[in-house]
């Protein structure tokens, strides 16, 4: 039987709806700020809210892109995808929590940004910053309002489709509420709003044992986002050809990452003329000012090895599976991604 025939309509439908959404815009206050006609773009993945880019672990900023970005000069806005956060939970998951839905919100927004209508400011030089599900969105933005964008930056991607379908296994996705009764017990969410079904089945696809702290490992177990069965079905449609971008076009991805890389981002066909996997995103950008790919694959946890001699400390470890903003190494990695910011920005 074909599930998804069983609960999406057939044809094409025009979907007009109004959604509340939430979400945050930061300027730096106590740094200079670079440039106030700048902003980065923020879109998270499935399995989190925005706070993913602010993310919070106890005793340390350290985690927090919006901080690092705040640090360096620059203003980010971020905010939750429909269905997660303090943004609207529609019920029909089928029909309207799904990522074409997401991807007109994402305009909208962006719209928004341009034309003055978050905090009062027109943002004439935008940074579309994405991570996983977000990355997809981002890409897809730049294919079909490339005008709208001066840069892009994907966070934990590729072209690669097998671990995305390895995910929707692995994960083990399971009733929101039933997973986490006491957190969702008064939400009278739908059966279909989806987390992964136990500590397990999320380390597994996001995190890289032992290269996080188990304080970020618990914080984003205790705030899990809820995925619909629609979002996870439809995400991977979402990507395209951006011929019309020419802007730059920065890929960060984890060198273990599961979903778009299947555990090592640097398998590739014996004879092909790419390095690594995130290298093929290059094919969806004829026409990119600029194209690069950084993949992390260093980390300084010397809080990891205490026992060693402080010589030896700092070794070469592989950085993160997918949650890259959760992993040790997630302040280096701020510092790349930012230095491309700068560069589409020319600041």
């Amino acid at each position: 039987m074909n599930f998804t025939q069983e609960y999406e309509k057939p044809d094409k439908q025009q979907l007009s709806r109004t959604y509340s959404i939430s979400g945050t815009l930061c300027t730096p206050k106590d740094v200079q700020l670079k440039d106030v006609d700048n902003i980065q773009y923020l879109i998270h993945g499935i399995g989190f809210d925005s706070s993913y880019w602010d993310f919070a672990v106890p005793g340390t900023d350290e985690y927090s892109y919006v901080s690092a970005a705040a640090a360096a000069g620059y203003s980010t806005f971020r905010y939750d995808r429909l269905g997660t956060g303090l943004s609207e939970h529609p019920s029909d998951t089928y029909n309207e929590v799904q990522a074409p839905t997401d991807l007109a919100i994402a305009t909208k927004l962006l719209e928004m940004l341009k034309g003055g209508g978050i905090g009062g400011q027109q943002f004439s030089k935008v940074v579309g910053v994405g991570h996983s599900y977000g990355s997809v969105q981002v890409q897809a933005l730049s294919a079909t309002v490339p005008h709208m964008l001066d840069g892009v930056l994907l966070q934990g991607f590729s072209m690669n489709s097998t671990g995305q379908e390895q995910l929707l296994v692995s994960g083990a996705y399971s009733t929101a509420t039933q997973v986490f009764p006491s957190r969702f017990k008064d939400s009278n969410l739908p059966s279909t709003y989806l987390v992964t079904l136990a500590p397990q089945t999320q380390q597994l696809n996001f995190w890289y044992f032992p290269y996080y702290p188990d304080t970020a490992f618990a914080r984003n177990r205790e705030t899990e986002q809820p995925v619909t069965q629609a979002v996870l079905f439809t995400q991977s449609r979402l990507m395209q050809n951006a011929t019309e971008f020419t802007g730059p076009v920065h890929v960060v991805t984890g060198a273990e990452d599961w979903p778009f890389c299947f555990l090592d981002c640097y398998a590739v066909p014996a004879d092909s003329t790419r390095k690594s996997i995130p290298e093929y995103v290059q094919d969806l950008y004829p026409a990119a000012s600029d194209f690069s790919v950084y993949i992390p694959a260093n980390t300084g946890c010397v809080s990891l090895f205490p026992h060693l001699d402080m010589r030896l400390a700092y070794l070469s470890l592989p950085i993160a599976r997918h949650a890259v903003n959760a992993h040790y190494s997630a302040p280096q990695v701020y510092q790349e991604m930012l230095g491309f910011v700068g560069k589409v920005f020319g600041t």
